[in-house]
C-alpha cells in the first residue's frame, strides 16, 4: 500500500476536527479555550461521568488526557486511571489542559513546531504548579507532539503505558491460558510527521508476553488501520484469532469501528486490569 495513501487517510480525520476552521482560527481557539474542539466544562463532565476523581493538588505524575480522548474513548481513560490506582501510582491532572498541537500535524505541512511548543509548555507550567516532575500522556498523538517539542527532555514526557509497565513488571502475573492477536500498527503517519520520536513499541509486546498464560499471535503490522481496517479484521479471522489487542489507541478505535462482532477488540489497560485482578484473586 503506497505510503501517500496511508498519510492521506489521516487528512479525513483532520477535516472532521477542523470543523471548517482554518489553521489560524484553530490556533486562536486553543489560545482562548485551551482545548482544540470542546469546552473544558464538557471535558470535566465526561471525566466525572466515567468515575475519574477530581485531581489532587499535588502529585508526582501529571496525566494529560488529550483534547479528544475523553470523548472518543473515555473508557480507555477510566481503565488507565483504575490501573494507576491498583498499582498505587501517584497522579493528578489539569483542570485546564492545553492542546498539544497534534491536530495540526494531520492537516498542514506548515511549520507549527513553535506554536505546538508554546501549547505544550503551558501544560508543563501547570504541572509544575502541582509539584509534578513528569507529564504522562494517554494519547499517542499527544506524547509524540510533546516529545517533538522537547526532544532534550524525553524522560519528562511519557506514554501512560510505560508508566504502568514500570510498576507492573515488578510483579509476577499468572492468568488462565489466553490467546490474543497482537496488532502493533504501521506507525506510518507518526514516523513521517515526528521523525526521530518513537515509543518503545517492542516493550509493550514483550511485557505482555511475560504474563504467564498468555499466547501472542502477531498480525502483520504493515497493514494500515486508517486505510483498510476491514482487511486487518479479515486477516485475524483467517488466523483463527478471536481477540485483538492494540497498543495504539488510534488503531484500537479504527478496528473497533469495523469489528462488528467478528472479533473482540481489547486495549492494553483493559487486558492488564483483567490480568492483574485475576492474578490477585488466585493468590
Amino acid at each position: 500500500m503506497p505510503k501517500t495513501n496511508k498519510l492521506q487517510a489521516w487528512s479525513k480525520t483532520a477535516d472532521y476536527l477542523s470543523c471548517g476552521r482554518d489553521i489560524d482560527e484553530q490556533v486562536e481557539t486553543i489560545k482562548k479555550y485551551g482545548n482544540h474542539g470542546v469546552s473544558q466544562v464538557l471535558r470535566a463532565g465526561v471525566l466525572a461521568a466515567h468515575g475519574i476523581p477530581k485531581p489532587k493538588d499535588n502529585a508526582e505524575n501529571c496525566i494529560i488526557f488529550g483534547c479528544y480522548r475523553p470523548f472518543t474513548t473515555p473508557f480507555l481513560l477510566r481503565d488507565y486511571v483504575h490501573l494507576l490506582d491498583l498499582l498505587n501510582i501517584d497522579y493528578t491532572y489539569l483542570d485546564n489542559e492545553q492542546c498539544c498541537g497534534f491536530p495540526f500535524a494531520m492537516q498542514t505541512s506548515e511549520d507549527l513546531v513553535e506554536v505546538c511548543k508554546e501549547f505544550n509548555q503551558g501544560n508543563i507550567n501547570l504541572s509544575i504548579e502541582k509539584g509534578a516532575d513528569r507529564l504522562v500522556y494517554c494519547c499517542i498523538g499527544c506524547v509524540h507532539s510533546a516529545n517533538n517539542s522537547f526532544r532534550d527532555n524525553a524522560d519528562q514526557h511519557v506514554y501512560i503505558v510505560d508508566l504502568i509497565l514500570d510498576e507492573l513488571e515488578k510483579l509476577k502475573i499468572k492468568i488462565p491460558a489466553t490467546k490474543i492477536g497482537y496488532f502493533e500498527g504501521c506507525h506510518t503517519f507518526f514516523k513521517s510527521q515526528y521523525q526521530g520520536v518513537e515509543l518503545d513499541w517492542g516493550r509493550y509486546r514483550s511485557s505482555l508476553g511475560q504474563i504467564e498464560g498468555v499466547e501472542i499471535i502477531d498480525l502483520p503490522s504493515k497493514m494500515c488501520c486508517k486505510v483498510a481496517p476491514e482487511k486487518i479484521i479479515e486477516k485475524a479471522e483467517k488466523m483463527g484469532i478471536e481477540k485483538i489487542l492494540c497498543p495504539c489507541n488510534f488503531c484500537y478505535s479504527s478496528l473497533k469501528n469495523v469489528a462488528d462482532g467478528k472479533v473482540q477488540l481489547i486495549s492494553i489497560p483493559e487486558f492488564l486490569i483483567e490480568s492483574l485482578e485475576t492474578n490477585l484473586l488466585s493468590e
